[in-house]
Order: structure tokens, then C-alpha cells, then sequence
């Protein structure tokens, strides 16, 4: 199999836009996704600080504003790892792939926590297939901006009952002010850990981490300052998850991607 010039792990905002500014330097990269394109923006009630859509925009009518890559390939991705000038990216389907470069744009992962309630309870970490869902009542379980949002998508069809150990004041002011003026949405701050929850379907929103236990040991403590290798986006950026942020961190990533196989080919 020929080495690829750039491989992109992860088709949220940030690989997409990695993508889409390779697309205009004629790099057409290979990129992996494990589910669905959007990554957490899919999640998203109402996007209300990205620069040029309508305020209080879907996010996953947002996410149709991104182009899809045309190697777009839906795999999951076991490990990266540099092998010489090259590095080596390992599939859930197959044996591997060679990359010139490699773009990490995997985002995030949601922390798993012990929830008291039900045994038949259902354990969900994200709204994507709300759906699906049956009943007319659910609960969340999360004081902080993501476990609102959630509420808000999920009161177009459900009754929601919030449950946080705190008060909600981690939350963005304008989304608990939105939050409060919904009918369907109860808030129950300062909630006991030992507290059952009797709601049958359960999300929880209580934070995330960085998706990047693929990435080789030696990637993540030492990475190459060659411009070989990035990794941008939700799994590089701590708190400050936010897709325009995604979005500029992966339109900077391809640019270096670039100027390295320009500086490679011209060797």
C-alpha cells in the first residue's frame, strides 16, 4: 500500500477543517472517522458563537456546512506511532497505513461515573439518537454547560430533570437564563450522590477527556516539531472546547502540514 501524504484521524470540526484547507494546497487527505461526521457539535442545541451562521443555530445543521473529505473512510483508529521518516497508523479492520503526516483531530471521550438508579436504567453520554428513545421523561445528570445543552435538546421531546451536585454556577449565564425559561426542564442543584435517580433513560454530561490513548507514548510526551505531526482540536485544547476554536486549530495544522511536504519535497 503507497504511503499517504497526510492521514486526519477524526472528522469533528477540527479535521474537517484540516481537511477542507489541505483540499485548497491540492493535499487530498485520508481521514478516519469512528462514528459520524460533527463530533460533538451533533450534540449541540444551539451554536451561539460561531462567526457567520444565524445565532442559535443547530449544530447539526452547522455541521452541514462542512465539506466531507473525498477519503473519507468510517474506522476506527487502534494506534499512531513514527516508524522512521514515516508513521504508522493502525486500523480496527485491517493491518495499517503510512503517512508522510498525521493530523490528530480525535477529540474527546465523556468520563464514565457510578449512577444510583434503577437496574434497568439506561446509561447514555450523548443526545445523538434522542429518537430512539422511549418514554416522556428523562433525566441528566451534570451541573456545567454541556449537561444544559443537553437538557435543551432533549425538552423537544422529552420532560428533563437536571441533577448537579452543585448550584450551576460553571454554567455560561445566557444558556441557564435559556435553560430556566423551558417548562420541561426542572433543575435539582445541590444533588446527593446517593440520590436515586428513577428516571428510566439517564445522560450523563459530567466532563470528558482527550481520545488520544491510540497515540504512541512517545507522540504524546515528545511530538515532532517538524511540522509532521499535529494534533489539534478538543483532544488538545482543555476547557476551551468550542468549534471555532476546533475549527482554527485545524485550518493551522494543515497549513503546517503543508509548508512540511513543501520543505520535504523540495529536499
Amino acid at each position: 500500500m503507497a504511503t499517504e501524504k497526510v492521514v486526519v484521524i477524526g472528522a469533528g470540526p477540527a479535521g474537517l477543517a484540516a481537511a477542507q484547507q489541505l483540499k485548497l494546497y491540492g493535499i487530498n487527505p485520508l481521514v478516519f472517522e469512528e462514528d459520524q461526521p460533527g463530533g460533538l457539535l451533533l450534540n449541540a442545541s444551539s451554536v451561539t458563537n460561531y462567526p457567520g451562521v444565524s445565532r442559535g443555530t443547530a449544530g447539526r445543521d452547522l455541521v452541514k456546512l462542512f465539506p466531507l473529505p473525498e477519503k473519507l473512510i468510517f474506522h476506527r483508529v487502534t494506534s499512531v506511532k513514527k516508524e522512521g521518516s514515516v508513521y504508522r497508523v493502525a486500523l480496527s479492520y485491517t493491518d495499517s497505513v503510512t503517512a508522510l503526516t498525521v493530523v490528530v483531530a480525535s477529540g474527546t471521550t465523556p468520563r464514565k461515573i457510578h449512577v444510583n438508579c434503577t437496574p434497568d436504567s439506561r446509561i447514555l453520554y450523548d443526545v445523538k439518537n434522542i429518537r430512539d428513545i422511549p418514554g416522556d421523561t428523562v433525566a441528566v445528570i451534570g451541573g456545567g454547560d454541556a449537561a444544559l445543552d443537553y437538557a435543551v435538546s432533549l425538552s423537544s421531546k422529552f420532560s428533563v430533570t437536571v441533577y448537579a451536585r452543585g448550584n450551576f454556577s460553571d454554567a455560561v449565564p445566557h444558556l441557564l437564563t435559556s435553560v430556566k425559561k423551558i417548562s420541561r426542564i426542572t433543575l435539582r442543584p445541590e444533588t446527593s450522590g446517593k440520590t436515586v435517580i428513577p428516571e428510566k433513560t439517564i445522560f450523563v454530561a459530567a466532563g470528558r477527556t482527550p481520545a488520544v490513548d491510540f497515540v504512541s507514548e512517545e507522540l504524546l510526551s515528545a511530538p515532532p516539531d517538524d511540522g509532521s505531526f499535529h494534533m489539534c482540536g478538543d483532544c488538545s485544547n482543555g476547557i476551551f472546547r468550542q468549534t471555532a476554536i476546533a475549527v482554527g486549530n485545524g485550518v493551522e495544522a494543515a497549513m503546517k502540514t503543508a509548508a512540511y511536504l513543501r520543505k520535504l519535497s523540495a529536499l
